[in-house]
Protein backbone atom coordinates (compact mmCIF):
# COMPACT_ATOMS: atom_id res chain seq x y z
CA UNK A 1 0.00 0.00 0.00
CA UNK A 2 1.16 3.97 -0.63
CA UNK A 3 3.50 4.72 2.39
CA UNK A 4 1.16 6.66 4.81
CA UNK A 5 2.14 10.06 6.62
CA UNK A 6 5.26 11.46 6.68
CA UNK A 7 7.20 9.92 3.60
CA UNK A 8 4.08 10.19 1.56
CA UNK A 9 3.78 13.91 2.66
CA UNK A 10 7.81 13.99 1.89
CA UNK A 11 8.00 12.50 -1.70
CA UNK A 12 4.61 14.81 -2.20
CA UNK A 13 7.24 17.88 -1.29
CA UNK A 14 10.13 16.84 -3.36
CA UNK A 15 8.30 16.00 -6.45
CA UNK A 16 7.49 20.02 -6.27
CA UNK A 17 10.67 20.87 -5.58
CA UNK A 18 12.20 18.55 -8.46
CA UNK A 19 9.74 20.11 -10.48
CA UNK A 20 10.74 24.08 -9.37
CA UNK A 21 14.36 23.48 -9.51
CA UNK A 22 12.81 23.38 -14.02
CA UNK A 23 11.66 26.63 -13.53
CA UNK A 24 8.08 25.49 -12.42
CA UNK A 25 6.14 27.67 -9.77
CA UNK A 26 4.00 26.03 -7.03
CA UNK A 27 0.74 27.86 -6.45
CA UNK A 28 -0.75 26.91 -2.96
CA UNK A 29 0.44 24.66 0.07
CA UNK A 30 0.67 20.73 -0.53
CA UNK A 31 -2.26 18.01 0.52
CA UNK A 32 -4.89 21.15 0.18
CA UNK A 33 -9.02 20.08 0.45
CA UNK A 34 -10.37 22.52 -3.00
CA UNK A 35 -13.45 22.81 -3.83
CA UNK A 36 -14.66 22.26 -6.82
CA UNK A 37 -17.54 23.69 -9.31
CA UNK A 38 -20.26 21.18 -7.92
CA UNK A 39 -19.31 22.25 -4.24
CA UNK A 40 -17.53 19.21 -2.89
CA UNK A 41 -13.92 19.24 -1.66
CA UNK A 42 -11.24 17.52 -3.08
CA UNK A 43 -8.07 16.44 -2.31
CA UNK A 44 -4.87 17.94 -4.54
CA UNK A 45 -1.42 17.01 -3.71
CA UNK A 46 0.21 20.09 -5.30
CA UNK A 47 -0.60 22.76 -7.88
CA UNK A 48 1.89 24.21 -10.09
CA UNK A 49 1.86 26.61 -13.37
CA UNK A 50 5.14 26.37 -15.67
CA UNK A 51 5.56 28.58 -19.26
CA UNK A 52 5.42 26.80 -22.27
CA UNK A 53 5.86 28.02 -25.76
CA UNK A 54 2.65 26.05 -27.15
CA UNK A 55 0.10 28.23 -25.07
CA UNK A 56 0.13 32.17 -24.62
CA UNK A 57 -0.35 31.71 -20.79
CA UNK A 58 0.86 29.44 -18.18
CA UNK A 59 0.10 26.00 -18.31
CA UNK A 60 -1.40 25.05 -15.06
CA UNK A 61 -1.00 21.37 -13.53
CA UNK A 62 -2.72 19.74 -10.86
CA UNK A 63 0.36 17.47 -9.43
CA UNK A 64 -1.07 13.67 -7.71
CA UNK A 65 2.00 12.36 -5.80
CA UNK A 66 2.15 8.48 -4.88
CA UNK A 67 4.91 6.14 -3.14
CA UNK A 68 4.26 2.88 -3.75
CA UNK A 69 6.27 -0.66 -3.45
CA UNK A 70 6.56 -2.32 -6.38
CA UNK A 71 4.68 -5.02 -5.04
CA UNK A 72 1.94 -3.51 -4.12
CA UNK A 73 1.05 -1.55 -7.38
CA UNK A 74 -1.41 -3.11 -10.02
CA UNK A 75 -3.80 -1.68 -12.99
CA UNK A 76 -6.73 -1.10 -10.93
CA UNK A 77 -5.03 1.20 -8.85
CA UNK A 78 -3.63 3.41 -11.16
CA UNK A 79 -6.69 3.15 -13.50
CA UNK A 80 -8.74 4.36 -10.09
CA UNK A 81 -5.92 7.36 -9.81
CA UNK A 82 -6.54 8.37 -13.70
CA UNK A 83 -10.29 8.55 -13.09
CA UNK A 84 -10.18 10.43 -9.97
CA UNK A 85 -7.54 12.70 -11.69
CA UNK A 86 -10.03 13.28 -14.51
CA UNK A 87 -12.86 14.27 -12.53
CA UNK A 88 -11.09 16.56 -10.33
CA UNK A 89 -9.41 18.69 -13.57
CA UNK A 90 -13.34 18.94 -14.55
CA UNK A 91 -14.49 20.11 -11.16
CA UNK A 92 -12.09 22.67 -10.99
CA UNK A 93 -12.38 24.15 -14.61
CA UNK A 94 -15.14 26.05 -13.54
CA UNK A 95 -14.82 26.66 -9.46
CA UNK A 96 -15.38 30.02 -8.63
CA UNK A 97 -14.23 28.66 -5.06
CA UNK A 98 -10.86 27.26 -6.29
CA UNK A 99 -10.31 30.77 -8.56
CA UNK A 100 -11.18 32.78 -5.64
CA UNK A 101 -8.51 30.77 -3.20
CA UNK A 102 -6.16 31.02 -6.16
CA UNK A 103 -6.14 34.20 -8.47
CA UNK A 104 -2.99 33.70 -9.88
CA UNK A 105 -4.74 30.58 -11.54
CA UNK A 106 -7.26 32.95 -13.52
CA UNK A 107 -3.75 34.03 -15.55
CA UNK A 108 -2.98 30.66 -16.37
CA UNK A 109 -4.64 27.74 -19.07
CA UNK A 110 -7.47 25.95 -17.57
CA UNK A 111 -7.26 22.75 -15.62
CA UNK A 112 -6.74 20.33 -18.39
CA UNK A 113 -3.07 18.85 -17.24
CA UNK A 114 -2.47 16.31 -15.08
CA UNK A 115 0.25 14.74 -13.67
CA UNK A 116 0.65 11.71 -11.56
CA UNK A 117 4.20 11.11 -10.47
CA UNK A 118 5.11 7.79 -8.78
CA UNK A 119 8.14 6.74 -6.92
CA UNK A 120 8.62 3.05 -6.37
CA UNK A 121 10.71 3.30 -3.41
CA UNK A 122 11.82 -0.55 -3.55
CA UNK A 123 14.27 0.94 -6.17
CA UNK A 124 16.44 -2.60 -6.31
CA UNK A 125 13.15 -4.25 -7.47
CA UNK A 126 12.13 -1.40 -9.98
CA UNK A 127 14.19 -2.24 -12.88
CA UNK A 128 12.72 -5.94 -13.44
CA UNK A 129 9.70 -4.36 -12.20
CA UNK A 130 9.38 -2.14 -15.89
CA UNK A 131 8.19 -4.23 -17.93
CA UNK A 132 5.30 -5.01 -15.41
CA UNK A 133 4.94 -1.38 -15.15
CA UNK A 134 4.77 -0.84 -18.98
CA UNK A 135 2.30 -3.51 -19.62
CA UNK A 136 -0.22 -2.17 -16.99
CA UNK A 137 0.23 1.50 -18.84
CA UNK A 138 -1.18 0.06 -22.24
CA UNK A 139 -3.85 -1.47 -20.80
CA UNK A 140 -5.32 1.47 -18.85
CA UNK A 141 -8.66 2.55 -20.30
CA UNK A 142 -9.88 6.69 -21.11
CA UNK A 143 -12.82 8.01 -19.93
CA UNK A 144 -14.75 8.89 -22.73
CA UNK A 145 -16.93 12.10 -23.25
CA UNK A 146 -18.28 14.58 -25.58
CA UNK A 147 -16.18 17.32 -26.88
CA UNK A 148 -18.58 19.87 -25.49
CA UNK A 149 -17.55 18.63 -21.75
CA UNK A 150 -13.73 19.10 -22.26
CA UNK A 151 -10.64 17.05 -22.59
CA UNK A 152 -7.74 16.71 -20.45
CA UNK A 153 -3.76 15.41 -20.61
CA UNK A 154 -2.87 13.02 -17.93
CA UNK A 155 0.97 12.36 -17.63
CA UNK A 156 1.94 9.46 -15.39
CA UNK A 157 5.64 9.51 -14.62
CA UNK A 158 7.33 6.66 -12.80
CA UNK A 159 11.00 6.22 -11.56
CA UNK A 160 12.48 5.78 -15.19
CA UNK A 161 11.50 9.18 -16.35
CA UNK A 162 12.25 10.90 -12.60
CA UNK A 163 15.69 9.72 -12.30
CA UNK A 164 16.40 11.05 -15.57
CA UNK A 165 14.91 14.09 -14.20
CA UNK A 166 17.62 13.57 -11.93
CA UNK A 167 20.10 12.98 -14.02
CA UNK A 168 19.55 16.24 -15.78
CA UNK A 169 19.16 18.48 -12.74
CA UNK A 170 22.14 16.89 -11.25
CA UNK A 171 24.57 17.94 -15.21
CA UNK A 172 23.60 20.90 -14.84
CA UNK A 173 24.14 22.09 -11.52
CA UNK A 174 27.43 20.45 -11.96
CA UNK A 175 28.35 22.88 -15.27
CA UNK A 176 30.80 25.07 -14.43
CA UNK A 177 28.94 28.40 -15.90
CA UNK A 178 25.51 28.67 -14.23
CA UNK A 179 24.53 31.40 -15.85
CA UNK A 180 22.39 32.16 -19.34
CA UNK A 181 21.56 28.03 -19.50
CA UNK A 182 18.22 28.07 -21.44
CA UNK A 183 16.23 25.34 -22.79
CA UNK A 184 15.51 25.37 -27.12
CA UNK A 185 11.84 24.91 -28.36
CA UNK A 186 13.15 24.66 -31.95
CA UNK A 187 9.91 25.83 -34.89
CA UNK A 188 9.52 21.86 -34.90
CA UNK A 189 8.46 21.91 -31.56
CA UNK A 190 6.81 25.17 -31.34
CA UNK A 191 4.00 24.22 -34.00
CA UNK A 192 5.85 26.75 -36.30
CA UNK A 193 6.48 29.63 -33.85
CA UNK A 194 9.42 30.97 -33.59
CA UNK A 195 12.46 29.09 -31.84
CA UNK A 196 11.69 29.78 -27.75
CA UNK A 197 14.43 30.16 -25.48
CA UNK A 198 13.64 29.54 -21.55
CA UNK A 199 14.23 28.41 -18.21
CA UNK A 200 11.84 26.05 -17.88
CA UNK A 201 11.44 22.50 -18.96
CA UNK A 202 8.09 21.67 -20.34
CA UNK A 203 5.91 18.62 -19.52
CA UNK A 204 6.33 17.15 -22.93
CA UNK A 205 10.45 18.02 -22.91
CA UNK A 206 10.12 15.82 -19.69
CA UNK A 207 8.38 13.36 -21.76
CA UNK A 208 11.40 13.67 -24.91
CA UNK A 209 14.24 10.92 -25.16
CA UNK A 210 16.42 14.36 -26.04
CA UNK A 211 16.76 18.02 -24.51
CA UNK A 212 18.50 20.74 -26.23
CA UNK A 213 19.60 23.52 -24.44
CA UNK A 214 22.40 26.60 -24.78
CA UNK A 215 24.63 29.07 -22.83
CA UNK A 216 26.62 31.96 -23.61
CA UNK A 217 29.63 32.04 -21.55
CA UNK A 218 32.57 34.35 -21.28
CA UNK A 219 36.19 32.52 -20.83
CA UNK A 220 39.14 33.98 -20.42
CA UNK A 221 37.80 37.51 -21.52
CA UNK A 222 36.33 35.31 -24.77
CA UNK A 223 32.76 35.29 -25.23
CA UNK A 224 31.70 31.01 -26.02
CA UNK A 225 28.37 30.12 -27.43
CA UNK A 226 27.80 26.07 -26.45
CA UNK A 227 25.78 23.94 -27.30
CA UNK A 228 23.52 21.15 -25.13
CA UNK A 229 22.54 17.96 -26.34
CA UNK A 230 21.14 16.09 -23.46
CA UNK A 231 20.02 12.32 -24.50
CA UNK A 232 18.28 9.36 -22.81
CA UNK A 233 17.56 6.92 -25.85
CA UNK A 234 19.09 3.91 -27.13
CA UNK A 235 22.80 4.04 -27.55
CA UNK A 236 23.46 2.74 -30.91
CA UNK A 237 24.95 3.99 -34.14
CA UNK A 238 21.27 4.64 -35.72
CA UNK A 239 20.06 6.63 -33.00
CA UNK A 240 22.94 9.28 -32.91
CA UNK A 241 21.76 10.14 -36.52
CA UNK A 242 18.55 10.80 -35.62
CA UNK A 243 19.87 12.84 -33.03
CA UNK A 244 21.62 14.79 -35.09
CA UNK A 245 18.68 15.34 -37.72
CA UNK A 246 16.67 16.41 -34.99
CA UNK A 247 19.56 18.86 -34.04
CA UNK A 248 20.00 19.99 -37.54
CA UNK A 249 16.09 21.58 -37.11
CA UNK A 250 17.30 23.58 -33.97
CA UNK A 251 18.96 27.32 -34.45
CA UNK A 252 21.92 25.84 -32.91
CA UNK A 253 23.06 24.54 -36.44
CA UNK A 254 26.33 26.16 -36.55
CA UNK A 255 29.92 24.65 -36.82
CA UNK A 256 31.11 27.33 -34.81
CA UNK A 257 29.18 26.44 -31.34
CA UNK A 258 31.13 23.43 -29.27
CA UNK A 259 28.71 21.17 -28.89
CA UNK A 260 28.68 19.35 -25.22
CA UNK A 261 26.20 15.75 -26.27
CA UNK A 262 25.67 14.15 -22.46
CA UNK A 263 24.40 10.57 -22.52
CA UNK A 264 22.97 8.41 -20.03
CA UNK A 265 23.12 4.88 -18.89
CA UNK A 266 26.17 4.22 -20.47
CA UNK A 267 27.29 0.90 -20.56
CA UNK A 268 30.70 -0.90 -21.83
CA UNK A 269 29.92 -1.15 -25.24
CA UNK A 270 29.22 2.49 -25.94
CA UNK A 271 32.51 3.30 -26.23
CA UNK A 272 32.81 1.37 -29.63
CA UNK A 273 30.65 3.86 -31.52
CA UNK A 274 31.85 7.14 -29.61
CA UNK A 275 34.42 7.69 -31.75
CA UNK A 276 32.03 7.34 -34.25
CA UNK A 277 29.63 9.57 -33.40
CA UNK A 278 32.72 12.41 -33.24
CA UNK A 279 33.96 12.29 -36.53
CA UNK A 280 31.29 10.05 -38.72
CA UNK A 281 27.63 11.54 -37.11
CA UNK A 282 28.79 14.92 -36.06
CA UNK A 283 31.63 15.80 -38.58
CA UNK A 284 33.04 19.07 -39.01
CA UNK A 285 31.94 20.31 -35.52
CA UNK A 286 33.61 20.24 -32.27
CA UNK A 287 31.83 17.90 -29.93
CA UNK A 288 32.52 16.72 -26.60
CA UNK A 289 30.58 13.80 -24.77
CA UNK A 290 29.96 13.79 -20.98
CA UNK A 291 27.93 10.95 -19.24
CA UNK A 292 24.82 11.79 -17.44
CA UNK A 293 24.78 9.78 -13.83
CA UNK A 294 21.94 6.91 -13.15
CA UNK A 295 20.42 7.94 -9.91
CA UNK A 296 17.82 5.67 -8.49
CA UNK A 297 17.73 7.20 -5.15
CA UNK A 298 16.51 10.93 -4.02
CA UNK A 299 19.15 13.03 -4.45
CA UNK A 300 20.19 15.45 -1.52
CA UNK A 301 20.00 18.53 -3.42
CA UNK A 302 16.08 17.48 -3.29
CA UNK A 303 15.32 15.77 0.13
CA UNK A 304 17.28 19.03 1.93
CA UNK A 305 15.88 21.97 1.69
Amino acid sequence: MEDQHYNGDEWNKQIVKLFTLFGWIHIGDYDMDVKGSEGEKMGIDGIMQFDTPLKNRPQLAVVESKRYATTSFNKTLLQDWIIRLDKKLLNLRNSSPFYDTFPVAQECTITDTGIIAIWFHDTDEYKQFIPTFKSILSQITIPTRTRKAGFNKIWVLDNLRIMKLFALQTAIRELSHKDNFRFVYSPRFCEGKPTVRQKVLTIEYIFSDVVFAEQEIVEDGTRKELSYIFYFGDLNYNSFRMVKAAYSKTVNWDKSKEIILYVYNTGSEFRKIEPDIKERIFTGFKVSIKKMQYINTIPNYIIND
